[in-house]
């Protein structure tokens, strides 16, 4: 690296530390009591899901990451169904808030609950917990999942589990398409990238820079059952990977995720 680009490497830092980071908080702290008194009073959980929302949008403003969105024509809002994205970055999750234009209940790791900020809204707006250390809180989730998706709310999961350490895309756990069986709620796919770049697990440095949001063609659920769950999850990855591998890399760089995915499809 030379001194010019550790000097602006620096700069990049000190912005994160001293406007980035003091601006999200602010911004967090003025928006969280509109978001949990909207849980409390709005049973349907609408008015908080929209909070949420408009919350995402700002800080991704704010980062300096435009986002390009292909693929919302592909959407059947008409059914609820379950969207099963890769997971990269706590980055992920106000993407889809601000980008998916539904409103979902959301499954996530129980670290994903720890992140400052992001798990605040999490817990205010009501959603599912996976805790691999408590099998009883796992199932009431996925129950509780199933159940949300019966009444017609469609459902977002990261089937790896937890954010990605290293950017590549991890293996999707079969357990996270347990919920899509037993509803039946058909799956789409959906691809994240840039966040692993913008801001990476165990990192407290934001990266101004371009993200993409991909959206599938929905996988039918009708032909697998609960012994076939290592399929679909593998069928899943597959359609992740692909739609990984044609995103445009222009202003996302050689991210991680994108050079995983076209791997995956020459092995």
């Amino acid at each position: 690296m030379t001194s010019t680009s550790r000097f602006r490497e620096w700069l990049s830092r000190l912005r994160s530390a001293l406007i980035f980071w003091p601006l999200t908080v602010l911004i967090t702290l003025l928006l969280e009591p509109f978001s949990i008194g909207a849980a409390l009073l709005d049973r349907t959980g609408r008015i908080s899901h929209r909070v949420v929302s408009f919350w995402s949008g700002l800080l991704l403003r704010l980062y300096g990451m435009p986002v390009t969105v292909t693929g919302l024509e592909r959407l059947d809002l008409t059914r609820p169904r379950l969207y099963a994205a890769n997971h990269l970055s706590a980055l992920d999750i106000p993407l889809l808030y601000r980008f998916l234009p539904f409103q979902f209940r959301i499954i996530a790791h129980r670290l994903v609950f720890r992140v400052p900020l992001v798990g605040w809204h999490l817990r205010a707006a009501g959603q599912f917990m996976i805790d691999p250390d408590s099998v009883a809180l796992s199932r009431k989730a996925l129950r509780d999942a199933v159940e949300t998706l019966r009444r017609g709310l469609p459902m977002v999961i990261f089937p790896e589990g937890e954010r990605s350490p290293s950017g590549e895309m991890q293996p999707f756990r079969r357990g996270a398409f347990y919920v899509a069986v037993e509803a039946p709620a058909d799956v789409v796919p959906v691809a994240i990238s840039g966040t692993y770049r913008a801001f990476p697990r165990g990192s407290s440095h934001m990266r101004p820079g371009s993200l993409q949001l991909t959206i599938g063609d929905a996988i039918p659920v009708a032909e697998y059952t609960k012994r076939d769950l290592g399929a679909l999850a593998e069928r899943t990855q597959a359609a992740v990977a692909e739609l990984l591998r044609r995103a445009e890399p222009g202003g996302i760089g050689d991210s991680p995720e994108l050079g995983q995915a076209r791997s995956a499809q020459t092995q």
